[in-house]
């Protein structure tokens, strides 16, 4: 089971619930409505994607707006993302608890014969913040 497709199949019976945004902030790759069906389309994803204009500067969409007020969980050194698939761990509470660059893969990669879908980091995190 691989990437976030693989996590909302296996742990949204326990709470997890996967949304994706598509943004204009990194390199004009945001999505139309569209794009965002090709893309499910193609990928097979499940999850609700949305497109949103900005997450960055002054025009940030409010949610991305409060995330850079958090103190920061870690482990990536910055709240705010450098580029596209940054992911972000809010827990039932509303509480940031952990986010992830861009190259950090949320699950079983593919291209890595020896990561573990339940050793994966990000994996790691989800279970226990869905074990509270």
């Amino acid at each position: 089971m691989a990437g976030l497709q693989g996590l909302e199949e296996q742990l949204s019976v326990d709470g997890l619930h996967v949304l994706g945004f598509y943004s204009n902030d990194f390199g004009n790759q945001g999505g139309t409505p569209d794009d965002i069906a090709a893309c499910t389309e193609d990928h097979g994803i499940t999850f609700e994607q949305f497109q949103i204009e900005h997450v960055k500067g002054a025009e940030a969409q409010p949610v991305y707006s409060w995330l850079f007020t958090q103190p920061n969980p870690g482990p990536s050194t910055s709240v705010e993302p450098t580029w596209n698939f940054h992911k972000y761990l809010i827990a039932r509470d509303g509480t940031l608890v952990a986010h992830w660059d861009s190259p950090e893969y949320p699950g079983d990669d593919p291209d890595n014969p020896n990561d573990d879908f339940n050793t994966n980091p990000i994996v790691v995190a989800i279970k226990a913040e869905l074990a509270k």
